[in-house]
């Protein structure tokens, strides 16, 4: 798609100018060049491709140029998904860009509140003046993963200032509702970019950059490529990692921009993961593969087609509460704790309704140990909500002090340990899913252990099939984005194995305890008396030409028996 079919009369000189004029040493090439074109233009610009891309500088340019066009009326919202992400992406691109410039030129306004993650205009005299800080004006960053709860830009919704820029990094990961404050954002001087690697068209990255004839439109761009959006007539701007501007040099030199994707990344995530994997059509492709959303344990299509977030609706008040907690001592990982409960549905079928997980707060060096820490607060919510200790399901894997502090809070009557390390069950995978057993000359009811090469895989795709079964209800929106996190692969003995959380955490920048803890739940609610449901249809694996024929021998045996054998 030709550039010059969005861009006529483009201010873009205008901002190569300021560019060159504040940060000379900085690189300009033909993707730089296509980004600020296009946040010059639109009101909305959606900045998509693999890693490495040049995504973020190119916006923080953006977003510094916009303020200092006129400071005392210009609030940029700067968002990412936790504090952590926006020091490692564009905020610390925003510092980094915001000093380099004011050491050429000492009188740009602006002052920096490192505390506050922000950039403001107003100068604060001394102490006897008591001036405060007005921050409409100027930069502010918002986590939007705060304590590992999703809390989105709600609050910034009805903030009044006269110009207001967004800019939206790794909004691929952003909750459901992420995308619900642009409408109200639209009656002013709004301009907006959001930017992200491409990984479900069902995603917020995936719905504000959705073309205007759909995903199908487009095919698979093999070319940096630009389309209009369905989002409030946007542009996406596709930066293809094959065609990076690397590769508009010999490739027996090193790479022209070391910091940007190149062959060198490409070659060695195709060696590893092959070139139909996600993680190649993610980190070096960077174009929406539609077909690889089948790879995740659960979609946000596959929630919203089974309806998982519906309210529940019970026959009676005879239900089974739950709790489960996800331990966790500090690290990438967060300590998840809350309630489920299962029971009857007015379609007399059984449902689970989940509620709200919560973090445990684990702070060192207040003379309890963590894992005391844990127990303890573990008691304030089962008192909260009224549930034995011994109806506490928790994951004991690698986490085998924490049985100790237990036992002191809670004695003999203690939460029951599930071993996510653990092999696989026995357990019918579902009552529908059967194989066909060669011994017995029949079908039966495949087993976890013949499904899942991992005890943890089996917990997953249990909440999958919960999901699919329509018996899941009131399912959280921060739990179902971590369950679309995951990956899972098909390893020897055609078994399901799930990815390691380490990998999905480095993959996908955050790790999935909220789902890890969901799985606990559902595991415990399995152990009690709750059974998966069956889905549509019938599936019988192993040789069909082996099931066809023991029908067929069953049907020439009726024949048989039903013949007359004398006249």
């Amino acid at each position: 798609m030709l550039r010059g079919e969005f861009y006529k009369d483009s201010p873009l000189p205008h901002y190569q100018a300021i560019e060159r004029i504040l940060w000379p040493e900085d690189d300009v090439h033909r993707w730089s060049d296509l980004a600020f074109e296009a946040l010059s233009q639109n009101s909305i610009t959606v900045l998509m491709g693999p890693s490495d891309s040049g995504k973020t500088y190119p916006s923080a340019k953006w977003g510094l140029i916009e303020y200092w066009t006129d400071v005392d009326n210009t609030l940029v919202l700067v968002s990412s998904t936790d504090v952590r992400g926006l020091e490692l992406r564009v905020w610390g691109a925003i510092k980094d860009l915001y000093n380099r410039a004011r050491e050429k030129f000492p009188g740009l306004p602006g002052v920096p509140l490192e505390a506050k993650h922000a950039i403001t205009t107003d100068v604060v005299g001394d102490a006897v003046s008591r001036q405060a800080r007005v921050l409409r004006k100027g930069i502010i960053c918002i986590p939007c993963l705060q304590s590992g709860r999703y809390v989105g830009l709600g609050k910034y919704v009805g903030v009044k200032q006269k110009r207001l820029r967004q800019i939206a990094d790794e909004c691929q990961l952003m909750g459901s509702t992420f995308l619900d404050a642009v409408p109200n954002f639209l009656g002013k001087d709004y301009k907006g970019v959001f930017l992200g690697n491409p990984l479900d068209p069902l995603d917020p990255l995936g719905r504000v950059a959705e073309p205007v004839k759909g995903w199908a439109s487009i095919g698979e761009p093999q070319t940096t490529t630009t389309w209009k959006t369905k989002f409030y007539n946007g542009t996406c701007v596709n930066f293809v990692g094959t065609d990076s501007p690397n590769f508009d040099y010999p490739k027996n030199e090193p790479p022209r921009y070391p910091y940007m994707i190149s062959w060198l990344k490409i070659d060695q995530v195709e060696d590893f993961w092959g070139k139909d994997s996600i993680q190649y059509y993610s980190q070096c492709k960077g174009v929406m593969k539609v077909g690889l959303v089948g790879r995740r344990v659960i979609t946000v299509e596959l929630c919203q087609q089974h309806k998982a977030d519906r309210e529940a609706v019970w026959l009676n008040s005879d239900r089974t509460k739950i709790y489960a907690l996800d331990p966790a001592y500090g690290g990438e990982d967060r300590c998840v704790g809350g309630w489920i409960e299962f029971g009857t549905s007015e379609d007399e079928i059984q449902i689970i309704r989940v509620n709200q997980p919560v973090i445990y707060a684990v702070k060192p060096g207040i003379g309890l140990k963590p894992e005391r820490q844990i127990a303890d607060q573990l008691a304030q919510e089962l008192a909260i909500y009224g549930i034995s200790p011994d109806r506490v399901f928790y994951d004991s894997f690698g986490k085998g002090t924490i049985g100790q502090a237990f036992a002191e809070v809670f004695g003999s009557t203690a939460p029951q340990a599930v071993d996510s390390g653990a092999t696989p069950t026995t357990r019918p995978v579902r009552n529908d899913l059967y194989v066909y057993d060669d011994k017995l000359q029949t079908r039966r009811l495949k087993t976890c252990k013949e499904h899942y090469s991992k005890f943890v895989t089996e917990m997953w795709f249990s909440v999958r099939y919960v999901i699919e079964c329509g018996q899941m209800t009131e399912l959280p929106d921060e739990v179902r984005t971590e369950g679309c996190l995951r990956e899972y692969g098909v390893v020897t003995g055609n078994k399901f194995e799930l990815e390691k959380k380490e990998d999905t955490r480095i993959r996908m920048g955050r790790s999935p305890d909220f789902f890890d803890w969901l799985a606990v739940a559902v595991e415990g609610a399995r152990r009690l008396g709750f059974k998966i449901g069956n889905m549509e249809s019938v599936l019988v694996e192993g040789s069909p030409d082996d099931v066809l024929m023991e029908y067929q021998a069953s049907f020439d045996k009726f024949l048989r028996d039903s013949l007359l054998q004398r006249a």
